[in-house]
């Protein structure tokens, strides 16, 4: 054993002239180099020969501390492996109790039981008591209380707007919560809860209310379905911002200053700006920030999508049809040519069509905006086409085609509820297909080998 040079613990003297006694810089450094050979256990290695007795229990004392540590690091490695064991057992335990299988998920088993036909047919009738009941409480806010319309509007959008969100995450359709429609149904909120004084933003969702989303319900053919959450929350989605701005128009709340008339100009720019912007957001989603997602999964549906997804008679219909005639009459498609929605052609067509559908709703909007009773029929117009859709739908749809939903297995009664909501063919996966024709491939290379 080698000790530590002990630190001289005279008093210092008084500071002189330098003498001889004093530590040089070589001893200090000296000192400083056992000190540390001692913290590192190099003093052991010299004094192996010195007392090899010392040494010996010091290096079996540092091996035992050292297997010591290795047992303790392997015993908190294997914790969360243990862990995650009892945490899978107690898994099973709880899906062998709520789902009678241990390997069948607790989800699994919830959404198989909501697709039961006495499910489905609860579901459907609440739904329609509360598309009754939510029709009769507008029609009451309207009379009655036209200038806190605005509160009744929040407290109907928001709770269908997060339904929405949920059901259509599911069914792998939440891109079409980026439509224009949501995006105004957004500004409306922020006009309400915000900054309702704005005179602007009030102009601005009064056109793109009473113009492009009131017209869309005959557009797209929306109905006055009550029995389907999806159908009666497409029809709010579209009719509540035009009845909102009605009542802001006529009913103005306290504070806020509206003129008589507005020009065209004024409409036609506040409206196309607004559209832009909305346009040039859209196309950063699905072309930039989420393009590899859409590409790698068709399944993916997008508002694009599903107008040029064809019929089953393999043809187009609405607005997609007339649009597919005129361009192939002025040649831009090309005969037997078929819109893709993959393609930057389609996109751009449609891009096109829209912007000018938004400028020709947009002009009806100052006359609508200068006078009442104009104002009055033109919704009341849309909405009784709305309900005529309604009955269309009940008589050619719905007498046929619901009962379809409670026979056959579950993958039928998934596909006629797609039917029920008018959904275009589902598209194969990416992958499912580079499975399929990897699968093929190899077939065919392991047969001519077989042959061989």
């Amino acid at each position: 054993f080698i000790p530590i040079a002990p630190v001289a613990a005279a008093a210092r003297k008084p500071r002189g002239p330098k003498t001889h006694s004093r530590q040089s810089r070589k001893d200090r450094r000296r000192q400083q180099q056992a000190t540390t050979a001692v913290l590192t256990g190099e003093h052991l290695m010299v004094a192996r020969e010195s007392n090899p007795a010392y040494v010996t229990g010091s290096l079996r004392a540092m091996r035992a501390r050292r297997e010591a540590l290795r047992e303790l690091v392997t015993r908190r490695a294997r914790l969360p492996s243990v862990v995650k064991k009892q945490e899978e057992a107690f898994r099973r335990r709880i899906r062998k109790q709520m789902t009678g299988d241990q390997d069948r998920k607790i989800r699994d088993h919830i959404r198989a039981r909501m697709e039961e036909p006495p499910i489905v047919r609860l579901r459907d009738k609440v739904s329609f008591m509360l598309g009754v009941v939510g029709v009769a409480a507008i029609e009451f806010a309207i009379l009655v209380r036209p200038r806190s319309f605005a509160w009744w509007y929040v407290g109907f959008i928001l709770p269908l707007l997060g339904l929405r969100l949920w059901i259509y995450s599911r069914l792998r359709w939440h891109y079409f919560l980026i439509d224009f429609c949501y995006m105004a149904n957004v500004s409306c909120l922020v006009q309400v809860l915000a900054y309702p004084q704005l005179q602007p933003l009030v102009v601005a969702n009064f056109a793109h209310a009473s113009g492009p989303l009131a017209l869309a319900i005959i557009t797209w053919r929306n109905s006055l379905v009550f029995h389907s959450l999806d159908k009666i929350t497409s029809v709010f989605i579209h009719a509540l911002p035009a009845l909102l701005l009605f009542c802001t128009r006529w009913y103005p709340p306290a504070g806020l200053e509206l003129p008589d008339s507005i020009s065209a100009w004024t409409t036609m720019r506040l409206g196309v700006l607004s559209y832009g912007a909305w346009q040039l957001f859209y196309v950063l989603v699905t072309e930039a920030l989420f393009a590899r997602a859409l590409h790698d999964d068709p399944a993916l549906m997008t508002s694009i999508r599903w107008l040029t997804s064809p019929g089953s008679n393999g043809d187009y219909s609405g607005l997609t049809r007339v649009t597919h005639d005129v361009l192939r009459s002025v040649g831009v498609m090309r005969p037997g040519e078929m819109f893709d929605a993959d393609r930057w052609k389609t996109k751009l067509i449609f891009i096109a069509v829209q912007l000018l559908y938004t400028c020709v709703a947009l002009l009806p909007v100052p006359l609508l905006w200068s006078h009442y009773w104009l104002h009055l029929a033109y919704l009341l117009g849309i909405y009784l086409a709305c309900v005529w859709n309604g009955s269309s739908y009940y008589i050619e749809v719905f007498s046929k085609a619901y009962r379809k939903q409670f026979e056959g297995d579950a993958a039928a009664r998934r596909a006629a509820a797609l039917q029920m909501l008018e959904a275009p063919p589902p598209r194969p996966s990416l992958r499912k297909e580079l499975s399929k024709e990897l699968g093929k491939e190899l077939g065919k290379e392991l047969g001519k080998e077989l042959g061989k």
